[in-house]
């Protein structure tokens, strides 16, 4: 079965890791600045979970045990934790002093998007819920793609451009999307933590 996935963006920091003593950074994107929000549509909500909770889903995590569809991408952000560092990150979501522990690149600022609510739930199937996936063995995998060319192809699916075998069943999908949906969409998948 397919989950309902949505992908919803507000403001998005353009962030990198720095000298923090647990960094956080790259959490926020799915989770939210608070950890206020159902990563992907699919996580619980992070911040409302008691530390029991929290301890053993990162645990679970790291050794392979937890995870469901979202295993491999948090095995991965999980990876880069001591055990000691996974303590602290329980702590700091528990007393929800995160700001603290989020990093902006000095070279880059926050880039302010309007809040624009995308259904991707037709779109997991084929792709993946990272969109890791090659659809149908025929795609590119759209997580690998610039933004650019996110947006190029599904406006090209869009208007008839682009689109080889799959063509007809994208254009569908694109259709539907305005053009402000699609800067979103190709935005956010380019800043899903790899």
């Amino acid at each position: 079965m397919i989950k309902k996935s949505i992908i919803t963006i507000g403001t998005l920091a353009l962030l990198n890791s720095t000298t923090l003593a647990v960094d956080l950074t790259t959490c926020v994107g799915c989770h939210g600045k608070h950890f206020e929000k159902p990563a992907m549509n699919i996580s619980r909500i992070v911040k409302d979970l008691k530390e029991e909770e929290i301890r053993k889903a990162l645990n679970g995590y790291k050794d392979g045990s937890k995870g469901g569809s979202m295993q491999e991408v948090m095995s991965r952000q999980i990876s880069k934790f001591s055990q000691d560092e996974i303590e602290q990150v329980i702590k700091i979501i528990s007393t929800g002093k995160i700001e603290k522990n989020i990093n902006l690149d000095s070279n880059k600022t926050k880039k302010e998007i309007p809040t624009i609510v995308v259904q991707t739930d037709s779109c997991i199937g084929c792709h993946g819920v990272t969109f890791e996936k090659s659809a149908m063995g025929y795609s590119r995998i759209v997580n690998q793609m610039s933004k650019e060319d996110i947006v190029a192809s599904m406006n090209g699916y869009k208007n008839g451009t682009y689109g080889g075998d799959m063509k007809a069943l994208m254009a569908g999908q694109a259709t539907k999307l305005s053009t402000e949906e699609i800067e979103a969409f190709a935005e956010l998948i380019t800043n899903i933590p790899n």
